[in-house]
């Protein structure tokens, strides 16, 4: 399919979405996705549609279906962070989206960054964070810093 018929299509897939035209968005990913099996646009445009519809669980398999066809997709991971968080498994979406944060993909990375200054995300964010860090002050391991209190 050429380009400019492909990101028509998937503007019309978002414009039914964004006007609650949900059964026909969900048809044109779905046929997207039938197309395209090992892109990312077809799952995220239908895990949008279920985040849409308030189905957090739905929306959080297919932005997995996202990141497993395209794992450097920063984006599919950002939705699914997103979408993990809104399921109420913070520490899951905390560490999702922490993965993107950083990353070189600005929408993806600001969204990431708004939901971790959620109280729910924060907590498990910097705990992830200080975990992180430990290793690196402690050069030596348990058994090491045991020895050396015992002076053997």
């Amino acid at each position: 399919m050429q380009d400019d018929t492909l990101e028509l299509l998937i503007s019309i897939g978002h414009y039914a979405r964004i006007y609650r035209r949900f059964d026909e968005a969900r048809y044109l990913f779905d046929r997207l996705a039938l197309l395209y099996p090992r892109r990312a646009f077809p799952y995220l445009g239908l895990g949008l549609v279920e985040l849409d519809r308030e189905n957090y669980r739905s929306a959080s398999l297919l932005f997995g279906r996202a990141v497993e066809a395209v794992p450097e997709s920063t984006l599919a991971r950002a939705w699914l962070g997103v979408c993990q968080v809104f399921e109420g498994h913070y520490a899951l979406g905390a560490r999702t989206l922490m993965s993107v944060a950083d990353g070189d993909e600005p929408g993806a990375a600001s969204m990431a960054a708004a939901f971790l200054k959620l109280p729910e995300c924060a907590r498990h964010s910097r705990a992830a964070r200080a975990a992180q860090v430990e290793p690196a002050a402690a050069p030596f391991s348990t058994l090491e810093r045991l020895t050396i209190r015992n002076g053997h």
